[in-house]
Parts: structure tokens; C-alpha cells; sequence
């Protein structure tokens, strides 16, 4: 049976209520997850010195959030549907609040990594309410500018995140060190929450009528086999069981939906309904949400690990030099809903990731053709075009893909949406980073074989040959060193940049900037086809019904 476009089981909905205040409250609770998805990046080195952490548990303090965010989020959506959106909503940022202060006060690694897993649980039951809200409560017509302003906060939280972490390890405020970057949550959350329990409306759907246990038991391992190997494969470089545990998501995956199928048969309370597999608008844009998503993530990551390793870069300033990419985002945004409207939302996403996909060509080129000597301020422009095209072409899309679903399945479509962009997020940065690094030690093998007899030359007239012979090795091991990920100032290789011999010190320097580039300027013309895929992906999609002649 299908319901209208609105379908509240209480009073609320049915009272008329300021939908932009909607919309601003779990904007501002979305903010809050998306920077703490990246919050840590900059405080890992300070994590490890003040908690003792080893290089393992402060990737894990990263790594357990995104992962049980993103099993969760299909979960957490239905749950909006059955429970109510709003009770989710407030239960989930309660919970985020008291496990934010749990993380601020951990005084141990292991503690605050089972803080960071409970933090992305909370997150879970969240975020998903935040796209369900906007479907069910802001009118049909005025649901591209909150699509919009959702663009805006995503992008504004992927930049803001390390940016204010960097500012709070830095001003160390009482001597708290990394710890405001969780506890500045407290405030905002709790604020959060009570305008929300004030001013936002409740609705569920009429159907949802139990959640299902083998089916969040199965998608749960569906996703965790996909999603922990992606996370932790590069670092282990991709032993058997990686590989394994991602051949087993298929088979569970189709049980899942085998269970969804037979479940919404009887009791038609599936935790993702079949119907939005049979609706080709949204299947075919969340292939090109994640594919969207693919390129987000690893676009900062990779750049960020040339910046700071290769040229010294401090995290704050990485996270400045990529704050035009925000700003051209947010512009694009802006600009989405009046471009769609003399357009159509079909248009916008195609032209708006064609010229996305020119800003990461504009990108790499700037990496390549601009030598060891790059400046950071050399990517506004090209940050600028690609972050206009991204905001152009995502707030439309998300139109597109949540255009013809019905407010009954609002929050799994939310759900399976939300983690469709978690999925992208991880896999991009592991497929990137294959790219990333394979090209990384083959250009470093490269510099090595090409610098050696420069080094061996300098150091055989200063030194005599044995001494050339050592150093010439040592430099060697050194540069196939950095294009494994490291840096000139690692380990053995330290000794070697601040050692008598500047030749050698210079020539490891260079070409560490030199391998760098390369990897990421390879890096960004594959994340240019990627966004040109989500430009192809528009013909797939269904073209609207024409409108009925007056």
C-alpha cells in the first residue's frame, strides 16, 4: 500500500512548524558526526605520545568509529522509521554527547578506542534521521536548498574537522592537549538536543511495524566483512584474509536481501524494503553516490600525506591550504538550486561533475607540472573549480535519488544512502591508495637508480669511494624507503638528512617531493575518471515524467 508523501503518526506533523528549524537542528548534529570522522587525523601524533598509544591503536582510534558508523547507519535508519525519527534522533545524540565526553577523558589508548567504537554507534542512530527529516518535513519544492545546506555542512565538516582540532591542540587549553577536540561536542550536543525534544516534529512509518534480527544480524556482517578489510588492508599489506573476508560479503549480501524479500512478503516491515531496488532512480544514484564518495575522501588523504610528508607541511596548515575546495564547494551549492530549477536536478549532476572532474585534472597537472618547488597556494584555483563542480552536482543528486521514495521508507532509504557514502568513502581510499602507493615505489625505485651516481660522484671527491660506496647505499635504502610511505626523517634514514654530507641529504629530500608528486598527481587524474563516471552515470538515470499540460 503506498502512502502519501507525508506520514505522521502523532500530532506534530499535522501542526504547521517552521521546517528550517527542523532542517537547521540536525544540520548542525550532522556537522558534528562528519568532522568526527576526521577529527583525529591531526591529533594522532599527540594521541600516541600522551597515551602511549602505538602506531596500531591510533589508527584503531580512527578506524573503530567508521566502522561501526557505517554497519549501523541501514540499521539506525529503520529504527527512525519504527521508533520515530525524532526519539532516534535524540537517543542518538544523547548517546553521542556521553560518549564524546567518554572519549575526552580516556586515559588509556584501549579505553578511548572502545569510546571511538560506542561514538560511531551513537552516530549511527543519528546521521540517518537527518536525510529521513528533510524528506518528511520540508516541502517537496523546497527540498533542494536543504539538500543544499546538507551540502554545505558535509563539505564544510570535511575541512573544518581537522581545522579545528589542529586550532585546539595548539592553543592547549588548561594543558588538555587533544582532549577539547571530543569535548567541545558537550555544548553544542546538549543544545542540540534540547531544540530538538522543543521544536522537532515526529513521524515514523505506518508500515514499519517490527525490526527484523537476522536481518540487521546479516547486514551487519555483510558490511563488516567489506568494510574492515578495506580498512585495515593496506596497512597489512593485503594478506589472504582481506581478500577472503570481501568475497564473503557477496554471499551474505544476498542473503540479506533474500531475508528483506521474504520478510517484506509477510509482514511487508523489511529492513530495506525491495521496493527501492525496483526503484532505478535511486539504485542507479547510490552507484553514483559511492563512486561520488570514493573520490571525497581519498582526495584529502593523499594530498595531505604529500604535503606534510614529502614537504613538511604542518596538518593545520594542510587543512588550510585545502579550505578554497570548501569554500568553491559551498558556492556550488549555493548554486545548485537555481541552476537545477533552468535546468534540470539530471543536468545540474552531470555538469556539475564534469566540471568537478576538470578541477581534479587541474589538480594533478598542477602536481605534476609544477616541480619540487609546489607551494600550497598553487591549488586554489584548481581546488576552487573542483570543489564548485562538487557542490553543483551532489545536492541535486541526492534530489534524484530520494525524489520517488516515500516517506514510510525514509529513514532505510536514508540509511542505505548514508552508508552507500561510508562504503565510498573506505573503498576510494583503498583503490586510490593502490594507485597511490604502487606508484609511489615505482617512481622512488626510479629516483633512487637515477640519483645514486650523483650522490656517489659528490661524496667520492669530498670522501674518498668507500665512504661513497656506504652513503650512496644508505641513500638508496632510504629513498625505496619513502616510497613504502615514510618520510626523510624516519628512522635510519634521519641520520642521513642531518649528517655532514648535504648532497645526499638534498638528493633524498627531492626525491621524496619528486616520488610524491607522482603518486598523487597520478592519483588525482583517477579520481578525475571517477567523478566523470558520476558524470556518465546520469544517462542510467530515469528521465522525469513530462509535466501535464494545463
Amino acid at each position: 500500500m503506498t502512502t502519501s508523501a507525508t506520514t505522521p503518526l502523532n500530532s506534530d506533523l499535522t501542526r504547521p512548524r517552521s521546517p528550517g528549524v527542523a532542517v537547521a537542528i540536525v544540520l548542525v548534529a550532522a556537522f558534528l558526526v562528519l568532522a568526527d570522522t576526521s577529527i583525529v587525523n591531526v591529533a594522532a601524533p599527540v594521541l600516541q605520545s600522551d597515551l602511549g598509544a602505538s602506531f596500531a591503536q591510533t589508527q584503531w582510534v580512527v578506524a573503530a568509529y567508521q566502522l561501526t558508523y557505517a554497519v549501523l547507519l541501514i540499521t539506525g535508519g529503520r529504527l527512525g522509521d519504527l521508533y520515530g525519527r525524532r526519539r532516534l534522533f535524540v537517543v542518538g545524540l544523547v548517546g553521542f554527547v556521553v560518549t564524546s565526553a567518554a572519549c575526552g577523558f580516556a586515559t588509556s589508548p584501549a579505553v578511548l578506542i572502545a569510546a571511538r567504537a560506542l561514538q560511531g554507534a551513537t552516530a549511527a542512530l543519528m546521521y540517518p534521521q537527518t536525510l529521513a527529516v528533510i524528506q518528511v518535513v520540508v516541502p517537496p519544492e523546497r527540498r533542494p536548498k536543504a539538500f543544499a545546506a546538507l551540502g554545505m555542512v558535509v563539505s564544510g565538516a570535511t575541512i573544518a574537522g581537522p581545522m579545528i582540532s589542529g586550532v585546539l591542540i595548539q592553543l592547549d587549553l588548561f594543558g588538555s592537549s587533544w582532549r577539547p577536540a571530543f569535548l567541545l561536542n558537550l555544548p553544542i550536543g546538549l543544545l542540540g538536543v534540547l531544540a530538538a525534544v522543543k521544536f522537532l516534529p515526529e513521524s515514523r512509518s505506518e508500515q514499519a511495524r517490527r525490526l527484523d534480527l537476522p536481518s540487521v544480524l546479516l547486514v551487519t556482517a555483510a558490511l563488516g566483512c567489506l568494510i574492515y578489510p578495506l580498512i585495515e588492508g593496506h596497512e597489512r599489506d593485503w594478506p589472504w584474509w582481506t581478500v577472503a573476508l570481501m568475497v564473503l560479503s557477496l554471499p551474505l549480501f544476498g542473503a540479506f536481501h533474500l531475508r528483506c524479500t521474504q520478510v517484506h512478503r509477510v509482514t511487508q516491515s523489511a529492513l530495506v524494503p525491495p521496493s527501492l531496488w525496483r526503484d532505478r532512480a535511486f539504485t542507479v544514484g547510490l552507484v553514483m553516490y559511492v563512486l561520488a564518495y570514493s573520490g571525497i575522501a581519498s582526495f584529502f588523504l593523499y594530498q595531505s600525506l604529500m604535503l606534510q610528508f614529502a614537504y613538511g607541511y604542518s596538518a593545520l596548515a594542510v587543512a588550510a591550504i585545502m579550505s578554497p575546495f570548501a569554500i568553491g564547494s559551498m558556492v556550488g551549492y549555493y548554486s545548485s538550486t537555481p541552476f537545477a530549477k533552468k535546468t534540470s536536478g539530471r543536468v545540474a549532476v552531470a555538469v556539475g561533475a564534469l566540471i568537478w572532474a576538470v578541477g581534479d585534472v587541474a589538480v594533478g597537472a598542477t602536481t605534476l607540472l609544477a616541480g619540487n618547488g609546489l607551494k600550497g597556494w598553487y591549488f586554489v584555483p584548481a581546488f576552487v573549480i573542483a570543489g564548485f563542480g562538487l557542490g553543483i552536482a551532489l545536492a541535486p543528486l541526492l534530489g534524484v535519488v530520494l525524489g520517488s521514495v516515500r516517506s514510510s521508507d525514509a529513514g532505510s532509504a536514508s540509511g542505505t544512502l548514508s552508508t552507500g557514502q561510508q562504503v565510498g568513502a573506505v573503498l576510494g581510499v583503498a583503490l586510490i591508495g593502490v594507485v597511490f602507493f604502487g606508484t609511489l615505489g615505482s617512481a622512488a625505485e626510479s629516483s633512487a637508480e637515477q640519483r645514486a651516481g650523483t650522490v656517489h660522484a659528490s661524496v667520492a671527491a669530498a670522501a674518498g669511494p668507500e665512504q661513497a660506496d656506504r652513503l650512496t647505499q644508505e641513500f638508496t635504502t632510504c629513498v625505496i624507503a619513502q616510497g613504502e610511505g615514510g618520510t626523510a626523517a624516519d628512522g635510519p634514514c634521519h641520520a642521513l638528512v642531518t649528517g655532514t654530507d648535504t648532497t645526499a641529504a638534498t638528493h633524498l629530500v627531492e626525491a621524496g617531493r619528486h616520488d610524491y608528486r607522482m603518486a598523487y598527481g597520478v592519483s588525482a587524474f583517477v579520481l578525475a575518471a571517477a567523478a566523470a563516471l558520476v558524470a556518465l552515470g546520469v544517462r542510467f538515470l530515469p528521465r522525469p515524467a513530462p509535466a501535464p499540460k494545463p
